[in-house]
């Protein structure tokens, strides 16, 4: 994923130091960025591209086979590449095996770099350039030079480095066809225990593995301090941006699995995955390192893959992000093309499918311009978010124009690509919260809302008719809802509330049964009860604990009912009268109705009969009559006194029922 070829010196911890990487987030933190601008993202990375660079001196360049480095001081100019014109011959493996017929004719050619450009050699072609070659290079030092080390990182796609005809360093096993030779990528540091004044380094490679070979990665040299700081800091910062954007991948899994009518945090989760795994099997080559027994062609199909899969996930994340900003053809194409580069991956083997890295090159070109610009437009629109991403895009854009620019020379920043590639993943995280944020403080508004609305709605619908339903709030009643269980149901009715009603307007009618009911639903409540509901100038209440309770209530509302009527004769209105019947029996809960319109109810027979018992009343000149079945249920009858008034017909029943008066 990082490229490293060129022909600059490094000679100072640049990026690669994750310190660097954590004095710019505190400088992101103090800006504030995200809050603000996420185009901030994109003017901090320029900014830090421009300090804690390499150092100015330019390393000289081989020519003609020969790397001078007598001016160059290793302690104070830090690590140089081997790179320029060294001599190849193809077709020969000079020191492994020697040949009588060898030529010792050469020709030049440029490290970095791949022999299918190379012309004049016959059976290469830029297409399929399988085969073998020994490269080689003089390297001049000058006098007391320290012990140096040397850092080989890949060839395509085998090869062996010799220093002086002696081997020191290979990856994987170099040979003349595809029978004999073994592709390998990892990373080799090996020491020059006595360096001469002049040297020769030759490096074999073979390839029949891939459609490109030969030495396509710089070739370092330097002391060995400088270059332990080199691998150090190479392996921190790769370390340190694999648990970076892992534990994003994680943490954006964990939201999406909280709230999962929101994919963007799925695929942002998958994107950061993939990336991830291509860190272990790029730069250092971590995961390969471990378990070097698997076949070569597993770990480059991995390298491949991980990269072709995060395409379609950032679209697809994108589209989530924003929706209706991505052209639904557009993010469909772009999946079935890489659905069919992945299966090609799968299905072939390298020599074939590492073709495929050209159109995918072409390609993502044109899909992060037509992401910029789409960017563009909704932070133009003023999208919320649309600033972050945009900076994040561009500061990996930035990285990557760098990184080439310098490859090439022409500018003496550094590599920055993995500090593009943090900054991004970074922006589109910080985004992702940002907006969970946003739906979670949302969500805690409508569950405020909800609460209110419950509250409101309890004074219609009793919270406790929700809890013998066993429902949570309103929103879950349904039609039909209902649940049996054994209560003890209060009638309570104004004497000649006609007669009353007649002397008051309207406005007056109201405002005295709410007075009225204002006094009567707390005594009900405190009693553990609650208010079925209010039938004009009656009401019907439930005690589903005890018939004790009912009764204690009852007593209470007639001494609420002595109070009011000191105040009403004061004022000198009209006594009320009042009369309360209880019954204890078994009833139904429910809901009925329609769809468009339900109502909650008790049904009963015990509801029936409890409000005859109120009726009877009046027959008995009383202001409080029990049923049999509630006088039996009481469990303290020593704390009220009864009286027993007979047996009685019921209206509407057949047999006889026993009443009890509660003498006060």
């Amino acid at each position: 994923m990082f490229g490293e070829s060129g022909s600059r010196s490094q000679t100072t911890r640049s990026f690669y130091d994750p310190f660097f990487l954590l004095w710019t987030l505190r400088t992101a933190k103090f800006l504030r960025i995200g809050k603000f601008s996420g185009i901030g993202l994109f003017f901090l990375f320029s900014f830090s591209a421009c300090i804690g660079s390499p150092s100015s001196k330019i390393a000289p360049l081989a020519e003609k086979g020969v790397l001078d480095l007598r001016e160059w001081n290793f302690s104070e100019d830090g690590i140089v590449k081997l790179d320029g014109e060294w001599k190849f011959q193809w077709k020969e493996l000079t020191l492994s095996r020697p040949s009588e017929t060898s030529s010792e004719r050469s020709i030049l050619t440029v490290v970095p770099g791949n022999w299918n450009q190379i012309s004049g050699i016959e059976g290469l072609n830029s297409f399929q350039a399988y085969g073998y070659g020994t490269y080689s290079l003089k390297v001049l030092l000058g006098k007391d030079t320290e012990r140096l080390m040397l850092r080989f990182q890949d060839a395509g796609t085998a090869a062996s480095v010799f220093v002086d005809g002696k081997k020191i360093a290979r990856n994987g096993v170099v040979g003349i066809d595809s029978n004999s030779s073994r592709p390998q990528y990892l990373p080799q540091y090996n020491s020059l225990s006595f360096p001469k004044n002049e040297f020769t380094i030759t490096v074999e490679v073979s390839n029949f593995h891939h459609f490109k070979g030969g030495l396509w990665e710089s070739i370092r040299l330097g002391t060995e301090s400088e270059m332990q700081i080199f691998r150090e800091d190479h392996a921190n910062s790769e370390m340190f941006l694999f648990g970076s954007i892992m534990i994003m991948a994680f943490y954006h899994f964990g939201l999406f699995s909280l709230r999962r009518r929101d994919l963007s945090g799925l695929y942002f989760g998958a994107f950061c995955f993939s990336i991830g795994m291509r860190l272990l099997v790029t730069g250092e080559r971590f995961l390969i390192r471990k378990i070097p027994d698997l076949p070569w062609e597993f770990w480059n199909k991995i390298e491949y893959l991980s990269i072709y899969v995060s395409v379609p996930l950032f679209v697809n994340y994108m589209d989530a992000l924003f929706p209706g900003a991505i052209s639904g053809r557009i993010r469909k194409s772009t999946q079935w093309f890489y659905s069919l580069l992945s299966i090609f991956v799968i299905l072939t083997p390298a020599s074939v499918y590492s073709h495929s890295m050209i159109p995918f090159e072409l390609l993502m070109l044109l899909y992060i311009g037509w992401l910029i610009f789409i960017l563009a437009r909704l932070l133009y629109r003023r999208a919320e978010g649309a600033s972050m991403a945009l900076g994040g895009l561009l500061a990996l854009t930035a990285s990557s124009i760098n990184d080439i620019l310098y490859s090439q020379a022409l500018v003496s920043t550094g590599y920055y690509l993995p500090f593009g590639l943090f900054a991004f993943i970074f922006a589109q995280s910080y985004l992702l919260s940002f907006r969970f944020s946003q739906a979670f403080l949302y969500i805690e508004r409508l569950s405020d809302n909800l609460l209110e609305v419950n509250r409101a709605y309890s004074r219609f619908v009793p919270l406790e008719f929700l809890k013998f339903l066993n429902k949570e709030n309103i929103t879950e009643i349904g039609l039909g809802n209902q649940v049996q269980r054994e209560m003890t149901i209060l009638f309570s009715d104004i004497r000649d509330f006609t007669h009353l009603s007649e002397k008051m307007s309207p406005k007056d009618n109201f405002d005295f049964l709410n007075s009225y009911m204002r006094k009567m639903g707390p005594v009900i409540r405190k009693n553990h009860g609650f208010v079925d509901k209010y039938l004009g100038d009656g009401i019907m209440a439930l005690f589903p604990d005890s018939a004790d309770d009912a009764l204690q209530a009852a007593m209470e509302m007639l001494k609420e009912l002595e109070d009011l009527n000191q105040s009403r004769k004061e004022k000198k209105f009209e006594p009320i009268r009042i009369g309360i019947g209880l019954h204890t029996g078994t009833l139904m809960l429910g809901t009925i109705g329609e769809d468009q319109r339900m109502d909650g109810t008790v049904i009963s027979d015990a509801v029936n009969l409890a409000s005859r018992i109120e009726g009877l009343t009046k027959q008995f000149q009383t202001n409080l009559l029990l049923s049999e079945n509630t006088y039996k249920k009481i469990r303290n009858k020593r704390k009220f006194r009864f009286k027993r008034l007979g047996k009685v017909a019921v209206k509407g029943k057949s047999k006889s029922s026993q009443v009890y008066e509660v003498v006060c």
